[in-house]
């Protein structure tokens, strides 16, 4: 059985790859081989109430999402080898086995447990992992020659800057010379104050929460005029101005030195060793990609209109050498195919409610969602209208998925499950009186301290309760919250609101007094003391002239809640095979006659 949560996962990633109730819309031209593209495959990827999944679909569909960034791996993966045949350089099986030990035995695994875990986690299936990353990795060494070989003097360094000695500094960052060189003086007179400086004045949003506090610093891990410096600065001495690479001027205080970890060099040795050939590898790879570009004639076809009218079925050509679109999506399905395919059977199922319940989206359909997102979250043009073409330019950074594929697998399927809930959101008067109270009713504000363990709760609560003053509790906040915006923010959080959706805090606060220390509460994993600062006074308006805005939103959010509930039993009363993982699902009982009546 599939689990729950992984359906509920998939609704809102990748739902459906067609416009529901219509013929498939023309992909553009930079997509239109995957709709054309036939493989020898006819195997089934899976069946769906009836409905079949075949491979060459799959593999089309693989190749729509992941064809370009794939074909760019291929080449350099064809690039290596072209050059090793050249070179008359081999990486033997032999080789990749004791990198893969060598590489499992650096995390304290065999490598069985390596490749499981790689599995697992990532998503890598053991030979495309010994083929794709570990062979290639080996060949470039090779290729790289010289450029990848690490010096014994360049393991010490390693080793210093893992587990070395380090000075543990406080920063303060300005954009001036002038304004650092005011501040050092200052600060010269007033070591003490520059905790307090760091968080007026400093401009690193990183340290200026901590009093300019940043990490140890150990040898060989920064430019080396700037360790020089701080490694020479004793506890408790301020730094001179120092200007940083990146135009900004810098003053460090020292607070102490951490002395080196006692490990042995070694037990290590080969850990730093890896450490250091990836690193390089990584920078010289582009280097060795370059020259062996220079080397070879490399056209891309893929998404070139015409380069793809005049070459069907090819993605690119290395010396005159066709890749095939056929070889790359077989490629694409090997190493995503699971996960496309999990997406896929999400699709087809809410496609078929589609159909059963003769539910059309349209084109203009699509238009009119992107163009009613854009109103309500971005500013509208000059002339008035919705920036749409902004939204589909965020959504698609964001998704990663083309315009095209953005419009048919993110907006027409959440379109449809809107369409195929509607009748099942039903706004109250109960609502509206809520949702107005939490909006524009009565709030207490209160500062926070978040914790996990019993006993040093009740050990922060008694020093609360000891001293009960705002600065109190916001110096306990700081040093004990375990969440980082009231640590950093000494405890500050937003106004509680009646019926915010946190009852067991909402009711606590409520029931205190300005000064006032709250009980600890137990939320569902935290454990929260409340202190009371004050009221905000309700807002002073007509429950009626918010009235419509108040529906919109609770509709939007109650729709939210009704779809992925819909989408999760409409998932469980679907009968599926999925061959590709060996996932079957056949429900005890018939799938209701109106799915939407629960909800």
């Amino acid at each position: 059985m599939m689990m729950k949560n992984t359906a509920a996962v998939v609704l809102f990633s990748l739902i459906t790859g067609t416009v529901f109730g219509q013929p498939p819309t023309p992909a553009p031209s930079a997509a239109k081989p995957v709709n054309t593209l036939k493989l020898d495959t006819p195997e089934l990827a899976a069946e769906v109430n009836g409905e079949k999944i075949f491979r060459h679909q799959l593999a089309a569909e693989c190749l729509s999402l992941y064809g370009e960034s794939e074909l760019q791996e291929l080449i350099n993966t064809n690039l290596i080898r072209m050059e090793c045949d050249r070179l008359k350089i081999t990486v033997t099986a032999e080789e990749i086995d004791s990198e893969v030990i060598r590489m499992a035995q650096t995390f304290k695994m065999s490598s069985d447990q390596w490749l499981k875990l790689l599995e697992k986690e990532r998503q890598i299936q053991p030979e495309q992992y010994r083929q794709d990353i570990v062979w290639r990795m080996l060949a470039l060494a090779k290729l790289a020659g010289p450029r990848v070989q690490i010096s014994p003097q360049e393991l010490q360094q390693a080793y210093d800057a893992q587990f070395g000695q380090a000075v543990q500094v406080r920063q303060i960052v300005l954009n001036s010379r002038a304004e650092a060189e005011s501040l050092l003086t200052a600060l010269k007179k007033n070591p003490e104050s520059f905790p307090s400086a760091a968080k007026n004045k400093s401009l690193d949003p990183v340290s200026q929460p901590y009093g300019g506090m940043i990490q140890p610093v150990r040898h060989h891990t920064l430019n080396p005029q700037i360790e020089k410096i701080l490694f020479g600065l004793k506890p408790g001495e301020i730094s001179p101005v120092v200007e940083w690479p990146a135009g900004q001027f810098i003053i460090f205080r020292c607070e102490k030195y951490i002395e080196p970890q006692q490990v042995d060099f070694q037990a290590v040795q080969e850990q730093l060793r890896l450490k250091l050939r990836d690193t390089k590898l990584r920078q010289v790879a582009d280097d060795v990609f370059t020259e062996l570009q220079k080397k070879t004639k490399v056209q891309i076809v893929l998404a070139n209109p015409a380069l793809m009218t005049q070459y069907p079925g090819v993605a690119a050509f290395l010396n005159g050498q066709a890749v095939l679109q056929k070889d790359l999506a077989d490629v694409c399905l090997q190493k995503h195919g699971k996960t496309v395919l999990n997406d896929m059977i999400s699709r087809l199922i809410v496609e078929q409610a589609c159909r059963q319940e003769k539910i059309t989206i349209t084109e203009a359909d699509i238009d009119n969602e992107i163009r009613e997102s854009a109103i309500k979250f971005l500013p509208l043009k000059a002339d008035g209208s919705a920036d749409t073409e902004l939204w589909i330019k965020r959504a698609v950074e964001e998704s990663g998925l083309p315009p095209a594929i953005y419009r048919k697998q993110t907006v027409a399927p959440m379109l449809a499950l809107k369409r195929l809930t509607k009748k099942a959101v039903i706004v109250t008067e109960e609502d509206i009186q809520r949702s107005f109270e939490a909006n524009y009713g009565q709030k207490v504000r209160c500062l926070a301290i978040i914790l996990r363990d019993q006993r040093r709760a009740q050990e922060v609560w008694a020093m609360a309760n000891r001293h009960k003053t705002a600065e109190n509790f916001g110096d306990l906040a700081e040093k004990y919250s375990i969440d980082q915006d009231t640590r950093l923010g000494r405890g500050v959080i937003p106004p509680f609101a009646k019926y915010c959706g946190q009852p067991e805090l909402e009711k606590e606060a409520f029931s205190l007094k300005p000064g006032d220390l709250s009980q600890i509460v137990q939320t569902d994993d935290h454990l929260v003391i409340l202190f009371c600062i004050g009221y905000v006074e309700p807002v002073k308006v007509n429950i009626a002239e918010v009235k419509a805005d108040l529906i919109a939103d609770i509709f939007e959010k109650k729709q939210q809640l009704v779809i992925h509930r819909y989408f999760e039993r409409l998932y469980e009363q679907a009968v599926f095979s999925n061959y590709l993982t060996g996932v079957s699902q056949k429900p005890a009982a018939p799938p209701a006659a109106d799915k939407t009546a629960a909800f």
